[in-house]
């Protein structure tokens, strides 16, 4: 009798995360937000291409919601504002790339002391790093539903 149980609660279980998941896959179901519109460019410093990284869109002095993208091999990036590469709201925003080399090791005297996670962010810039802030960046970009919103943006020194 137990052993029916276990076997019907069992089945039970996985057909409800079946529906689930097939509900959270489904074609419009757990999509994109409403007004939320693709974005995307490249990031180059000094004609190449920055290959590692981050972009984020801060708006500016309006309430509507962030975007960031990661960098790809070519410097490419598609901005998601809910999830990776969902776009981002109509609006203006102040940019900023954030590219950053491998993590420093933690240092033998601080292992045990210090989380791995605490390490995160330390390598070496691979940009100039007035390019992290977006109040020093001098970066923007309008995001707008009657043009293609592509934002090139070649950094400099």
């Amino acid at each position: 009798m137990m052993r029916v149980l276990l076997n019907r609660t069992t089945a039970a279980a996985a057909g409800l995360a079946l529906v689930l998941t097939m509900g959270l896959a489904s074609p419009g179901c757990g999509g994109g937000e409403p007004g939320v519109i693709p974005v995307s460019g490249r990031i180059t410093y000094k004609g190449e291409p920055v290959t590692i990284g981050d972009v984020y869109f801060s708006p500016s002095g309006s309430s509507t919601r962030g975007a960031q993208g990661k960098l790809d091999s070519n410097g490419n990036y598609a901005l998601g504002t809910f999830s990776a590469q969902d776009g981002a709201y109509v609006g203006t925003y102040k940019v900023t790339v954030v590219s950053r080399g491998p993590d420093k090791p933690i240092p033998a005297k601080m292992i045990g002391k210090v989380l791995e996670e605490d390490m995160q962010g330390t390598g070496e810039p691979l940009i100039p790093q007035k390019y992290f802030n977006a109040e020093t960046s001098g970066l923007s970009a309008e995001v707008s539903t009657d043009k293609t919103n592509t934002f090139d943006f070649d950094l400099t020194d």
